[in-house]
């Protein structure tokens, strides 16, 4: 996992387009109240059709249009999670290794408590204050190991901690921002992991209500772990958990190449169409009138692979660019913590890090296009 900045070790550890598909982006922009604080507008890009292209606008730029059968493109939301370090310095290193920009950086809040995963999570923002790009924000519901808080979230009780958050991103300029809110419900480490899932969709509806009372341009994120949801959690379906279309503006997916890995282009197909699967996900997504996101991806040579698996980045890369048009973004994910996770690519020489060679080579050679 990403080391924590100086700062944020004190509050505990992190975890880390076709015209129908514009008209669908458009009504996430048209969401905002007109009347709630703007963003700070860095220089503007030019753009097609008159659109606020603005950088930091997680709305502008999932508006602007995405042709199918190629990513990131012009317009493609590609990036990466800050590693070692959840900064700005560590996602622009990685983006140089990889020979392009990235338009998303993807971070997480602490959560020792609920003041340190909201009002008290003004380094998240700070960290990025020079970041000229979309900010991704992954945001628990209840602090680690605070299970027993989540009835207590879906009565509201945690309501002005919600709206203290939704506060401190338009304080930061950081209010057209994506928020993935309770991300993983279906994944049994997490503490809002969806063991009622009545619990967790009236916490999820409380914190989109009162996030969105003081931030009204927050772009909201319903993300699932990928393949598998355990029978003692969302009913054993992830979407059992889902919070109603007027709570989500993104549904997504965090898919890695484990359990089940994907030796040939038929096994990821397969994996891809059962149910908690990419494409599964994704048809439930359209079929809500939602763009979709993979907020987290990569190669997992530690799991039952036990290899590094560069065919899964060219399969992934292909899928992004097939599915363009409906992709509001996408992030690769970067750790490397001993036996547990070893997804990073582009950094050969982290003594930390296994080399993931050929990965790196192909994403290199896919995503600097």
């Amino acid at each position: 996992m990403p080391d924590v900045p100086p700062t944020a070790l004190r509050r505990g550890r992190l975890w880390l387009a076709a015209a129908g598909v514009a008209v669908l982006a458009l009504a996430i922009v048209m969401k905002a109240d007109p009347e709630s604080p703007a963003t700070p507008a860095p220089a503007k890009s030019p753009a097609p059709h008159g659109i606020d292209a603005d950088p930091r606008s997680a709305r502008a730029q999932i508006a602007l249009p995405r042709e199918p059968g190629a990513w990131p493109g012009p317009y493609g939301l590609s990036g990466v999670n800050g590693f070692p370090v959840l900064n700005s310095a560590s996602v622009r290193e990685f983006c140089s290794a990889r020979g392009r920009d990235c338009k998303v950086a993807h971070t997480y809040t602490d959560r020792t408590s609920y003041d340190s995963m909201t009002s008290g999570s003004g380094w998240t923002f700070e960290y990025f204050a020079d970041f000229d790009g979309v900010l991704v924000i992954s945001q628990a519901l209840v602090p680690d190991r605070g299970e027993n808080l989540a009835a207590d979230c879906a009565a509201g009780k945690h309501d002005q901690n919600w709206r203290d958050f939704g506060a401190l991103m338009v304080r930061h300029g950081r209010g057209d921002s994506i928020v993935r809110l309770g991300w993983e419900m279906n994944e049994p480490t997490m503490a809002w992991r969806g063991r009622n899932a009545a619990d967790y969709i009236a916490c999820y509806r409380k914190a989109a209500g009162a996030l969105r009372s003081a931030n009204p341009r927050v772009v909201l994120d319903w993300t699932i772990n990928a393949h598998n949801t355990p029978a003692d959690l969302c009913g054993g379906l992830s979407t059992n958990c889902y919070p109603g279309d007027e709570y989500v503006d993104i549904i997504g997916i965090d898919n890695y190449d484990h359990h089940p890995w994907s030796p040939t282009k038929a096994d990821f197909d397969r994996t891809a169409a059962a149910p908690e699967g990419l494409n599964w996900l994704f048809d439930f997504a359209r079929e809500h009138g939602k763009l979709f996101s993979v907020g987290e991806w990569g190669v997992m040579p530690t799991a039952d692979a036990g290899k590094d698996n560069p065919e899964f980045i060219r399969w992934m890369h292909a899928w992004f660019a097939e599915h363009a048009p409906y992709l509001a973004y996408e992030a690769y994910f970067q750790r490397c913590d001993g036996d547990f996770s070893q997804s990073a690519v582009l950094r050969p020489n982290d003594p930390k890090c296994l080399p993931n060679t050929g990965s790196s080579e192909v994403y290199t050679e896919l995503f600097k296009r």
